[in-house]
């Protein structure tokens, strides 16, 4: 772990790193994969480390992650946990996709943080210059999005993915209006939808103790209780 350290701690996180070891059970460990990951589990918390890519903001991203959950912010596992006792929208929702939704919403309260550190925006996330979807993906999602009066399932799980990756996007060069009109016009309901849940979050202050994020996942399954109703997703 020491030699890890050596390389991924600077002036910039070392407070944040010290502050989370003290109360937490870090462990760091070689990623299997050519990135980072961090996983909780059962007390511990492991972060996979990316051995040919040892750098402290692609740590701090990590670390930052931690913060929110050690600060009680897991509206992931919230989330899937309200999806799960819904049978429609257990079955519309993959994990991939729900995992997918929690990191963002995450990411969107770790930005400001990462930033104050001294780190640089474009140090936030590996795929910065990435666009999060493009004309063509828009154009294969319309084609199969629905048939017949069935939606398709992978579709739409694809369509809600992408409305998230595009509002996470830190990236301000990338530009999604005309993305974001096509995707309306494809679906208003579900699109308002997801755009009153991503509007939520943003105005929700998890530093504030009496700011509560649970009406916000609420909601938000009612409203897509409300959409699915009389629908036939396969």
């Amino acid at each position: 772990m020491s030699e890890y350290l050596k390389s991924l701690l600077d002036e910039r996180n070392t407070e944040l790193w010290n502050t989370l070891n003290s109360s937490q059970n870090i462990v760091l460990e070689s990623s299997f994969e050519p990135n980072y990951i961090t996983n909780f589990k059962e007390g511990k918390i492991t972060i996979y480390i990316d051995d040919k890519s040892l750098n402290p903001a692609d740590f701090t991203h990590e670390l930052l992650h931690i913060k929110l959950k050690s600060n009680g912010l897991n509206i992931g596992k919230y989330l899937s946990d309200k999806i799960a006792e819904n049978e429609n929208l257990y079955y519309l929702f993959s994990k991939d996709l729900i995992d997918h939704i929690g990191n963002c919403l995450e990411h969107v309260k770790m930005l400001p943080i990462f930033i104050d550190l001294g780190f640089k925006n474009n140090q936030f996330l590996s795929d910065y210059n990435t666009k999060k979807m493009s004309s063509g993906q828009l154009k294969e999602i319309k084609v199969r999005y629905r048939e017949g009066g069935i939606y398709d399932r992978e579709v739409i799980d694809s369509f809600i993915g992408s409305f998230i990756s595009m509002k996470a996007d830190n990236n301000r060069m990338n530009k999604y209006n005309d993305l974001y009109k096509s995707c309306a016009k494809l679906d208003k309901k579900l699109f308002k939808t997801l755009v009153d849940f991503w509007e939520d979050w943003i105005s929700f202050n998890y530093n504030d103790p009496n700011d509560k994020y649970d009406d916000i996942v609420q909601y938000f399954v009612e409203d897509l209780n409300d959409w699915i109703e009389n629908k036939t997703v396969i």
